[in-house]
């Protein structure tokens, strides 16, 4: 195979899945410099759940394969990293 097909098939989806790791570096970048405040901390993983779906359903809409049962596995996946957060924050 040539180099520039192992490129490109590994490039392909680049430019889809840059924001969303940007979006995570910030994140994780938030929760460290403030890390002494857990309300913020919980409202930056909430940003980053909705920001991941929004991305997915823009995403999926792109490709042309988005239908009701991805965007409620993309809720999902963001509700419980929510709750899972929440937990390990407030240790209720």
């Amino acid at each position: 195979m040539e180099i520039s097909m192992i490129i490109k098939r590994y490039t392909r989806h680049l430019a889809h899945y840059l924001p969303l790791m940007g979006m995570m570096v910030a994140t994780v970048l938030g929760f460290y410099l403030f890390s002494y405040d857990r309300v913020f901390q919980l409202a930056l993983g909430i940003a980053a759940a909705s920001g991941y779906l929004a991305w997915g359903v823009v995403y999926h809409y792109i490709h042309k394969d988005l239908h009701l049962s991805v965007v409620l596995e993309y809720v999902a996946i963001a509700c419980l990293g929510v709750v899972i957060l929440f937990f390990i924050l407030f240790r209720v």
